[in-house]
C-alpha cells in the first residue's frame, strides 16, 4: 500500500495530480516574461514589498496633497478664511476625504510597523542556527506571531503557493499515511489533509504545533511517510533538519522540498539545485521525478529515502539567505 501511495504521480502517471505542481505551472506558461525580474526580486527580498508599495503610496498621497493645495474652489477658500477667524486656532483643520482604495496614515504606520518586524525577523532566522532561533523565540514570546503576519502577506497574491501544492497531492494519498510538517507555520497542511500531521515549528498560535528546533523533533525514528519543509529551511544548519527528517522518515517514504529559486543560484560556494539534490543522495535519498523549476517563485523536489547515510558525514553548501534592503 506504501509503494502505491509513493508511486510517482501527475507527470508520470495521466489523469493523478502531480506533487510537484507542475499542473498549476502550466496555467502561468503564457504569462508576460518582462515580469520574471521582478518575481524573481521579489522571492529573493521578503519583505521588500512592503516598504516599496507604502513609499509609492505615500508619493502618490504627496502628490494628491500638492494638487490640492494648488486649486482650491471659492467654497474651500471661504472655509479656509473662517478657520483662520476660528478662535480654536490649535484643533487640525479638517481632513479631505480619501478614496476607499487608500489607507489611512494610521494603517500605513501599521503596516510598515508589521513589515519592519517581518523582514528583521526573516533575517535573523535565515542567518542564525536552529538552536539560536529557538532562543530568540522563546525570549520573546509571540514575536513569531509577525513573521507568520508576514509569511502570510507575502505569499497571499502568488499564483500557486508552495502549500497548496503539498496539499494537491496527498489529498490523493492514503488516510493511513503520517506526515511530519517541519516549519508549519501556521499548520494549514494539517487542517486541510486527511492524514495525521505532525506540525513543528519554532513557536505558533495554531493548535497541535510542536515548538521546538526542527533538528530535534519529538518523533520516533522510521515513524513517518512523508517529510515536508515548505520554504523552512531557514538556518545556517538546515542540513541538520534534513538530517532528522532522515532519521524520522521510513525506507520508502518522501522527502518533500519547496524552497525560494534565488537561494539556489550556484554562485560563490553557495548550492545550486543539482548540487543539493546531489547533497541528498550522499544522505541516503534518491530522487522520486526531476525537481520541478516551472514556478518563478519556488522550485520543488520529491526525494525518496532510499537507506542509510551513503556517506558518514555529509557536507552542507551555504544557502543564500532572503535578507532585505535598508533604507
Amino acid at each position: 500500500a506504501l509503494d502505491a501511495a509513493l508511486a510517482p504521480s501527475g507527470s508520470e502517471d495521466e489523469g493523478e495530480p502531480s506533487v510537484d505542481g507542475s499542473e498549476e505551472d502550466d496555467e502561468e506558461d503564457g504569462s508576460d516574461e518582462d515580469d520574471s525580474d521582478e518575481d524573481e526580486e521579489a522571492a529573493a527580498d521578503w519583505g521588500e514589498q512592503f516598504s516599496t508599495d507604502e513609499d509609492e503610496d505615500e508619493d502618490d498621497d504627496d502628490d494628491d496633497d500638492d494638487d490640492d493645495d494648488g486649486s482650491m474652489s471659492e467654497d474651500e477658500q471661504k472655509e479656509s478664511e473662517e478657520s483662520e477667524e476660528s478662535e480654536d486656532i490649535s484643533a487640525p483643520a479638517p481632513a479631505l476625504a480619501k478614496p476607499s482604495g487608500k489607507m489611512s496614515l494610521v494603517e500605513k504606520m501599521k503596516a510598515k510597523l508589521s513589515g519592519g518586524q517581518f523582514r528583521m525577523l526573516n533575517e535573523a532566522l535565515y542567518t542564525t542556527t536552529g538552536d539560536d532561533a529557538l532562543r530568540m523565540v522563546k525570549a520573546s514570546p509571540g514575536t513569531f506571531g509577525a513573521y507568520h503576519a508576514g509569511f502570510r502577506e507575502q505569499t497571499k497574491e502568488w499564483p500557486t503557493r508552495p502549500v497548496d501544492v503539498i496539499m494537491k497531492y496527498l489529498k490523493t494519498q492514503p488516510k493511513s499515511l503520517v506526515v511530519a510538517d517541519f516549519g508549519c507555520g501556521d499548520a494549514e497542511l494539517a487542517q486541510k489533509v486527511k492524514q495525521k500531521v505532525h506540525s513543528f515549528d519554532l513557536e505558533s498560535d495554531a493548535p497541535g504545533v510542536i515548538a521546538c528546533n526542527m533538528a530535534n523533533v519529538p518523533l520516533p525514528d522510521d515513524s513517518v511517510h512523508v517529510a515536508v519543509f515548505s520554504l523552512s529551511l531557514m538556518g545556517t544548519d538546515y542540513g541538520k533538519f534534513l538530517e532528522e527528517a532522515h532519521r524520522v522518515l521510513k525506507v520508502g517514504g518522501l522527502l518533500w522540498i519547496a524552497e525560494v529559486r534565488s537561494r539556489f543560484d550556484g554562485k560563490d560556494g553557495v548550492a545550486s539545485v543539482d548540487s543539493f539534490v546531489k547533497t541528498l543522495a550522499q544522505l541516503g535519498f534518491k530522487l522520486k521525478c526531476k525537481p520541478d523549476e516551472s514556478n518563478k517563485m519556488f522550485f520543488t523536489v520529491s526525494m525518496i529515502k532510499a537507506g542509510e547515510k551513503k556517506a558518514k558525514k555529509v557536507k552542507w553548501q551555504p544557502l543564500k539567505a532572503c535578507t532585505y534592503k535598508r533604507r
